[in-house]
Parts: C-alpha cells; sequence; structure tokens
C-alpha cells in the first residue's frame, strides 16, 4: 500500500474481512498506522482519505492525534447523516455522488508534482444497506483506476454476508486480510486465540499466503509463526543459514550466465565450442523395419 501504483496499472487494493467480535477496531488500527506512514513521508501518497461508515469523524481525529499530522488525513462523514435527512452531507446511496466527493477531498493535499492520495472504506457491510453489490464494486473498481488514486483498503464484516458477498470484493482486491477464530485443528491446538490469514496477489499472476498466530497478550498484540508440525524429538525446521544456504545451491536444470556463455549445469566440464555436421546415408526401402542393425551405423559424423 505504500508503494502505490505504478503507471498504466490500478492502484493496489487491500480487503480486511473479519467477524463483528474479532476485527472490531482493525480499520482504525490500519488506517491509523498507514496514515503515520504518509505524514512521514515513506508512501507514495500525499496524504489518506477516509470513508466514514461505522464511526464519527471525530473517533478516527482522536485517535489518529498520536503525533500525526492532521494536513495527512481527510475525512468523508458518511457517519453522521447518511440519507441526508440533515443536509449535513449527500445520500450514501448515490455511489456516482460518492466517487465524486471522495476525488475532490483527495485533490485538497498540498504538494508537488502529481498528487496521489490513498482511501480507506471503513465498512462496505455499513455501505450495503444502502446500496447493491455491483454499485459498490463498480465504485472500488473507479476509484482503484483513478490517475490519482495511490492504494485503496476496505473493511467487511464476513459474519454478516452471505459467503458469495466478500468473494465479490475480494475479486477486487490485490490483498486480502482474513481474521479468523481461533477454533483450531488437533495439530494447531498450541494455545492460539486467532488466526492471521494474508493471501497476496504478485504482478506474475502468483498468489502468496501468509498465515501467522495472533496472541493477545494485555493490551498487546502479537504475531507468532507458528508451525503446524506435531512435535518430535527432532528439528524439522531450518535455520536462517541453512535456508540461505539451501537457496544458494545451483540445481542442475538452472542457467549460469555470469558474463558467460549460458550453459546447462549437469556436473561435468562442458567441452569447447565446435562446429561439425552429420551425414546420413539411408539404406534400402527393402530393409525392414524390425531389422537387428544398429541405425547408428548409418551416421557418419
Amino acid at each position: 500500500l505504500r508503494d502505490g501504483r505504478l503507471d498504466g496499472e490500478h492502484a493496489p487494493a487491500l480487503a480486511v474481512e473479519g467477524s463483528l467480535s474479532l476485527a472490531a477496531g482493525a480499520m482504525l488500527h490500519i488506517a491509523a498506522a498507514f496514515a503515520s506512514q504518509v505524514a512521514a513521508g515513506k508512501a507514495q501518497a500525499r496524504g489518506l482519505v477516509v470513508v466514514a461508515f461505522d464511526r464519527s469523524p471525530q473517533v478516527y481525529l482522536e485517535f489518529m492525534q498520536r503525533g500525526l499530522d492532521a494536513n495527512a488525513v481527510r475525512i468523508l462523514d458518511c457517519y453522521s447523516d447518511p440519507l441526508g435527512w440533515k443536509q449535513k452531507i449527500r445520500s450514501v446511496k448515490d455511489v456516482t455522488k460518492l466517487l465524486s466527493f471522495t476525488t475532490e477531498l483527495g485533490g485538497d493535499f498540498e504538494g508537488e508534482g502529481k498528487k496521489y492520495f490513498s482511501v480507506a472504506v471503513d465498512s462496505i457491510s455499513s455501505m450495503l444497506r444502502h446500496a447493491s453489490v455491483p454499485s459498490i464494486s463498480g465504485l472500488l473498481s473507479n476509484l482503484r483506476s483513478h490517475e490519482q488514486v495511490s492504494s485503496i483498503f476496505w473493511m467487511i464484516r464476513s459474519d454478516l454476508h452471505e459467503p458469495k458477498v466478500p468473494r465479490a470484493f475480494e475479486c477486487l482486491s490485490t490483498m486480502v486480510a482474513c481474521v479468523e477464530p481461533g477454533n483450531m485443528s488437533i495439530l494447531e491446538q498450541n494455545y492460539s486465540k486467532v488466526k492471521f490469514i494474508v493471501r497476496l496477489k504478485r504482478r506474475n499472476g502468483r498468489v502468496k499466503h501468509l498465515y501467522e498466530d495472533l496472541y493477545i497478550d494485555g493490551n498487546d498484540i502479537k504475531f507468532v509463526n507458528q508451525s503446524l508440525v506435531p512435535k518430535v524429538q527432532f528439528n524439522l525446521e531450518l535455520s536462517e543459514k541453512e535456508r540461505s544456504d539451501r537457496a544458494n545451491v545451483v540445481l542442475p536444470f538452472e542457467h549460469q550466465g555470469n558474463g558467460e556463455p549460458i550453459r546447462i549445469y549437469d556436473g561435468r566440464r562442458s567441452l569447447p565450442e565446435a562446429k561439425g555436421e552429420i551425414h546420413y546415408f539411408r539404406d534400402s526401402d527393402d530393409e525392414q523395419p524390425d531389422s537387428d542393425e544398429d541405425p547408428d551405423d548409418d551416421l557418419d559424423i
């Protein structure tokens, strides 16, 4: 998300999924962490636009005020008056106007050169109360393709919808982060509390799958790479040095250039390059196909 978009590509998108009880404050933490990177100049975006459905703008501002520049965040208030009854904000049912409001806020950030900004939608589930899945999907797609949007991320409560609804929004994302309850299998019952699963789609089409256990110790949240291998008397894991040595091994089918002519390494010294011709003299057509004669006798190298 910090790296942003490349020319000619859509903006990277993160879909955060979780139940109402497990991921209640996830968007607050993600938005605050990303806004701090933006304020420090470590991101492509010049600012963050938060489309707030679940919380008032004051909650976000108070949570982000811990050493954060207020000019790095703009909040579109869809919480106070989502249907426009008080004329405080327009109705969120019109996703076309919602798109224009978001891009207008993003264009207000100061900076030299091209002004990129990121977008955070704190609750797709709340949006689904006012608009349909296709219209919200179109809004997210238009934001991803907007030339000034550096990245976008959103939150959806997976336990409030049919399974097909979160999957529809997963198709729009390049990354999916899931928080699942800790009902582990027998091999995973090592005092784990919550599963944290991330699927990352690379530009070459491959998908990287990360799996971590999340421990809650008081007010601290700890991520621990938990092995799924049962406890045994011998070591099944590799140390950092062993992983490095394994990565440096040249396999027989791997090419090795290093400025020299590329050859296939087969464990033997390669012969010097030479030129030659192969002449083939055909026998008579009367010879039977199942003859015992060595077919290589017809080759004169």
